[in-house]
């Protein structure tokens, strides 16, 4: 197909680069130097497929991922970004985006994906003008098509075409290269028959039958050997009946070897500063103690603020750790019966001299005799220091913080209101992302942007949940709610 495909790039020879081997494709090549060129030239001629760096000055790759999406939701966005932030790029594929290219990529990875995309486009094409064959049944078009069956064949990813009987229409043989399937052939024969795992058979029956689009993660050896995304749409005629479905089955099995090695080289990068960081921490006491000689008043301020940068980069440090652990599956590990009420209490101890220094009032009320919960204990205190210390250091002196534990049958509840600053509504979505701090209102006081993503995990894993209220200058509300252990009848 004739495609025009648009480079977005604050780089001049990432935009270059791409141009001169695309257009050795025999494809209409254009670029832009920001988002903010690149939006005029989509308003201009819109673009089947948009490259969009996410590092730019000005609009950056998400704003720019989320007005393509909004204007042009046909078009296909892949994201450009570097291995540092391989996250966001994941970020980004949640929010709409297609593929993305970790920089540096070789010409021929730029070819592939492009062409991914452009066969995709093929396809949903195709797809939209069987929609329009009202007098014909999907069994029949499907038989008929030779076209859209070459295409299909073609594609990299597994694709499985079922009528509203889910009955097996159509397959490409990469499926069965890569699922785990019980009948060849499969054509003609009812999908539960060839594919084994339930889940699967009633994701790809909900659609046809409610005709809601579903997409659904299926880990390692459960439909195949690899990591899979299935993808299932309904395909309807031109009176609205759905005919079928298409699913296709999106390996995700690289993407997740990358989240892996990020996890398990910030914890070794983590466990390496931490031994030296201790060192140069005692060595400050030493010299603020006058252990190693007497020293005059500037230079104790000196060590003064050693210790307090050593200690955040130690913060910083462990908050890496743990988020690390977490992603590993490997954090909550000694699970016993926690008193929830003598928990908050000795985390209150712990803050009452920081409370002290700024004048501030903080009060724990608890709605009598409250039960046990499961959970890892040092965990769970973390949880409770960090949602009490931000409130501490958000609140101005002289406010107050209020603290309130209760029950009911299934939840044990813990509220942390502030007096503080409050929260801007439009970052309240956000401040669970990691690094994420708000501008403006953090200046002065120090933080990684990690212990409110590092809390949110450690609660979820402990199967509970953490919501947040604020309103600006008036204070913030955390609430959390920890699941109580199932009693026996």
């Amino acid at each position: 197909m004739t495609a025009k495909i648009l480079i977005i790039d604050d780089e001049q020879v990432i935009r270059d680069g791409c141009v001169r081997v695309l257009k050795k494709e025999g494809l209409d090549v254009i670029s832009a130097p920001n988002g903010e060129e690149g939006l005029k030239l989509m308003e201009q001629e819109p673009a089947n497929v948009v490259l969009v760096d996410l590092m730019m000055p000005g609009i950056d790759g998400f704003e720019t991922l989320a007005r393509i999406r909004e204007k042009w939701p046909e078009c296909y966005v892949i994201i450009i970004t570097g291995f540092a932030t391989v996250e966001k790029a994941v970020q980004a594929m949640k929010n709409g985006a297609f593929d993305f290219l970790a920089k540096p990529f070789e010409p021929d990875y730029l070819r592939i994906v492009i062409r991914r995309a452009l066969d995709k486009i093929s396809l949903e094409a195709e797809t939209a003008r069987l929609r329009e064959e009202r007098e014909m049944g999907l069994r029949t078009i499907m038989t008929e098509q030779s076209r859209l069956r070459t295409i299909i064949n073609c594609m990299e990813s597994a694709v499985l075409v079922v009528d509203k009987d889910l009955t097996v229409l159509l397959h490409n043989p990469t499926l069965l290269r890569r699922l785990e399937i019980q009948t060849d052939p499969m054509v003609g024969k009812p999908l539960p028959d060839s594919v084994l795992n339930q889940d699967l058979c009633d994701m790809v029956r909900d659609v046809t039958s409610q005709g809601k689009t579903i997409s659904r993660e299926f880990p390692e050896n459960t439909i195949g050997k690899c990591f899979f995304r299935a993808h299932c749409a309904p395909v309807r005629g031109k009176d609205d009946e759905i005919l079928g479905s298409v699913t296709v089955f999106e390996d995700l099995s690289a993407l997740k070897k990358v989240d892996e090695l990020k996890s398990d080289f910030v914890a070794m990068v983590s466990h390496e500063l931490r031994a030296p960081l201790a060192s140069v921490e005692q060595i400050a006491y030493v010299l603020r103690d006058g252990l190693a000689g007497n020293i005059d008043e500037k230079g104790k301020h000196l060590v003064g603020r050693i210790l307090v940068r050593t200690k955040e980069l130690l913060d910083l440090v462990k908050n890496l750790l743990d988020l690390s652990r977490i992603e590993m599956g490997v954090q909550i590990q000694n699970m016993e019966s926690v008193d929830i009420k003598g928990l908050v209490e000795e985390v209150v101890d712990m803050l009452q001299p920081q409370v002290q220094s700024r004048n501030q009032s903080i009060q724990h009320a608890c709605a009598g005799e409250l039960p046990e919960f499961l959970a890892d204990r040092d965990n769970m205190q973390g949880v409770f220091k960090n949602i009490i210390g931000n409130a501490v250091k958000y609140t101005p002196e002289g406010g107050r913080i209020d603290i309130r534990t209760s029950c009911d049958a299934n939840f044990l509840c813990v509220e942390v209101e502030d007096s503080g600053m409050g929260i801007p509504h439009e970052d309240l979505p956000r401040i669970f992302d990691k690094f994420y701090r708000v501008k403006g209102k953090t200046r002065g006081i120090t933080g990684s942007g990690l212990g409110l993503s590092v809390t949110k995990s450690i609660i979820e894993a402990h199967r509970g949940e953490i919501l947040v209220q604020s309103e600006e200058k008036k204070g913030t509300t955390f609430k959390v709610l920890l699941p109580l252990p199932v009693q026996a009848n």
